[in-house]
């Protein structure tokens, strides 16, 4: 079933997750398939998480952390204010 509601996202008030639209709202979760809005238009892909994915320049250590992997294999971070549907 597709969601036609379009959402944003928002840091969670789960520590370190996305959620739609208020803080307090559902949280995205690994393997979730969504379509993320990306130069103009809709991409198909899922939502993933990884350790190591992003380095904290203040420290320059690894994080883990949630990423968007589209569905022709290109990848790309999560941020708050991006506009997504769920699939």
């Amino acid at each position: 079933m597709t969601d036609e509601i379009i959402h944003r996202l928002v840091a969670s008030s789960n520590r370190g997750r996305y959620a739609l639209d208020e803080p307090d709202g559902p949280d995205l979760t690994a393997g979730e398939a969504v379509a993320v809005w990306l130069g103009d238009h809709w991409t198909l892909g899922q939502v993933e998480h990884a350790g190591r994915l992003y380095a904290v320049e203040r420290t320059g250590q690894a994080e883990r952390g949630y990423y968007f992997l589209a569905a022709d294999g290109s990848c790309c971070g999560l941020c708050t204010g991006m506009r997504v549907r769920l699939i």
